[in-house]
């Protein structure tokens, strides 16, 4: 009796057990939501480019034209990286454009490979294939394109002889005559210091050593020396009693006011400057007999001297 007792105790806690356990195990268990597949299409794609005539360092451009309906763009995330492109090729740049024909959109994309590692004899390199990815919405579309190979050749020649091996000597570099240099250089620095001389006795800038002041002419002389005065305190009664005493060697009489008629009548060559000269012996009447001495200033007297130093230069 006791053993039938311990039975139904053992018993009665693993029922209540194993259908509170199911009853759980029934809510738990739910339908997992449908999750929506992705639809895929491949489509075709063409590829361009020219396979012959490159050597280490060229671009090789190669042109991808896809056709897609309408409303799908490229995905730039299935674009290729721009590095790493290869063992002896890699993507420098990649372009795209789009237009409009009549199956939808057409895609243009050039991608632009570089040789960056050289090698020793001719052979195809190939480029990277390419899974170029289009959307609309959830729709894909993929281009799949089969890596094109191009004929890469090497910058050396691929059998070099021992004589193309053998590095040259260099070229020593060949002596020039400087001969004609010097003359030349010579001329030219002659050449200007003789027009530098002409044109300081032009404008009256040589040194009187060099001229040889007591053989120079009136109004030249007399111009050296109304320059010289400067801004002295007597600088323009001094200047004009120069300039006067020019005009007297340069007629080789006395000049007067009343005698200026005649004495350009004799010297034609000064009627030009008639109004400043009539001008100049006015003024020397005013500041020597008249006590004015605004009547003309220093300046224009030298000014004057000038003008009839250049004058009387042939």
């Amino acid at each position: 009796m006791r053993s039938l007792l311990l039975l139904l105790l053992a018993l009665t806690p693993m029922s209540a057990w194993t259908a509170e356990d199911e009853a759980a195990t029934t809510q738990a268990v739910e339908k997992p939501p449908i999750e929506k597949t992705r639809i895929e299409k491949n489509i075709n794609a063409q590829s361009f480019v020219r396979d012959v005539g490159y050597r280490v360092g060229d671009v090789v451009s190669q042109r991808v034209e896809v056709i897609t309906p309408a409303g799908y763009t490229l995905d730039e995330a299935s674009l290729p990286k721009r590095l790493g492109a290869g063992a002896h090729i890699e993507l420098r740049q990649v372009t795209q454009e789009a237009s409009s024909v009549a199956q939808g959109i057409k895609h243009s994309l050039t991608f632009e490979w570089q040789v960056f590692r050289t090698l020793r004899d001719v052979r195809p390199i190939p480029l990277r294939a390419l899974e170029l990815t289009f959307r609309h919405g959830d729709d894909v579309l993929v281009a799949n394109v089969q890596a094109a190979e191009v004929l890469m050749a090497p910058m050396l020649p691929t059998m070099l002889t021992k004589e193309q091996a053998t590095p040259r000597a260099a070229i020593a570099p060949q002596a020039e005559p400087l001969q004609p240099y010097w003359w030349r250089l010579s001329a030219s620095l002659l050449a200007l210091l003789l027009a530098g001389l002409y044109f300081a006795w032009r404008f009256d800038l040589l040194p009187a050593w060099m001229t040889g002041q007591q053989q120079a002419r009136p109004f030249r002389k007399a111009a050296r020396a109304i320059r010289q005065q400067g801004k002295q305190a007597h600088g323009l009664q001094e200047s004009m009693r120069i300039l006067s005493r020019a005009f007297n060697d340069y007629a080789g009489k006395a000049v007067t006011p009343e005698g200026l008629q005649a004495f350009f009548q004799r010297h034609p060559e000064l009627q030009s400057l008639q109004s400043d000269i009539s001008q100049f012996y006015a003024a020397t009447q005013q500041v020597f007999f008249a006590g004015n001495s605004n009547a003309m200033q220093q300046p224009e007297v030298a000014r004057l001297a000038r003008q009839l130093s250049l004058l009387e230069t042939p």
